[in-house]
């Protein structure tokens, strides 16, 4: 088989831009090729393939890129199968880079943390890749929990969107949308995710612990598979030098073991299995912290898993 070219590249900007190409090919042995099967990355399709080839002819396989296609670097491959015996199958690849007309650069996601009572600020930069100038005509959100304004760098082109997290009202993670209105007509509206973290001075990561599926004659038996589920739990203190935990809990297949970090500022608790205290069926108890901070004294932590 000759392949003239074996890879395509593309380079767009628009991620609705049309990508399509034609891959051609010829048969150069004694017989008719018949084509089988067709395998291709997504969201790469076959529009179009010779199915049959007369030695010494030409054929033609036509892909065009549908959706959805996320903005970035592009890899993906096209794969033919021939009905023939001993007719090696043809691959091609297709590479290609995607620029949206209006980007949110590093990423389209806001991730911002900080204790209670202490401001934190971000901030997402709105480029314009379009040759038309960019004018943001409105954002919406509805959110109590922070607020959003926006800075122009250089009109019609370059934006940068703050958002400001007071660190007031509950604690917890919330995910919330960012809708930021343009004036370009192919790319109107622009989302962009708020996450968002508001932790007390004392507080643990994660904010529960789950086991999971444990499978029980696994645990009772191998060692190995065992140490892999012991969890393990850090307690912050913001500001600390001499944090103290210690831990225990209502769930009687469970053993911990605290230590704290040489700066003062934390302690791990390790979370184990005793196999031989292990029941079947679900289950969700307390993991107990009691700390030698004054305005943090006790912590309860969720555990929950299912042994089968």
């Amino acid at each position: 088989m000759y392949l003239p070219e074996t890879s395509y590249h593309f380079d767009i900007t628009g991620i609705s831009e049309p990508v399509e190409h034609i891959f051609v090919f010829t048969n150069n042995t004694a017989e008719i090729l018949e084509t089988a099967r067709i395998g291709v990355t997504p969201p790469l399709t076959v529009s179009n393939i010779s199915a049959r080839v007369f030695p010494w002819q030409g054929g033609m396989l036509r892909f065009r890129l549908g959706d959805p296609r996320p903005a970035g670097d592009y890899q993906g491959v096209i794969e033919v199968d021939f009905k023939n015996p001993g007719i090696s199958n043809i691959t091609f690849e297709v590479t290609g880079k995607i620029t949206p007309l209006v980007e949110a650069k590093p990423f389209p996601e806001f991730f911002v943390a900080t204790s209670r009572a202490h401001p934190k600020e971000a901030s997402i930069q709105i480029v314009n890749h379009d040759a038309q100038p960019l004018v943001i005509t409105s954002i919406d959100c509805s959110s109590t929990r922070f607020s959003l304004h926006l800075q122009t760098n250089k009109v019609g082109q370059l934006y940068t969107l703050f958002l400001d997290l007071p660190g007031q009202g509950s604690t917890g993670r919330m995910a919330e949308p960012i809708t930021l209105h343009t004036s370009n007509q192919k790319e109107p509206a622009l989302l962009i995710g708020a996450n968002t973290y508001i932790y007390e001075r004392v507080h643990s990561f994660p904010d529960d612990l789950d086991f999971g599926t444990l499978d029980s004659p696994m645990v009772k038996t191998n060692e190995a598979y065992r140490k892999t589920l012991t969890q393990i739990l850090i307690v912050y203190q913001e500001g600390g030098t001499n944090f103290e935990v210690t831990a225990k809990t209502d769930l009687p297949f469970l053993r911990t073991h605290a230590e704290r970090s040489s700066n003062g500022k934390q302690v791990q608790i390790e979370v184990a299995l005793k196999p031989e205290e292990l029941r079947r069926g679900d289950f969700q108890g307390h993991l107990e912290l009691v700390t030698n901070d004054r305005e943090f004294p006790r912590m309860e932590i969720v555990v929950k898993g299912q042994v089968r």
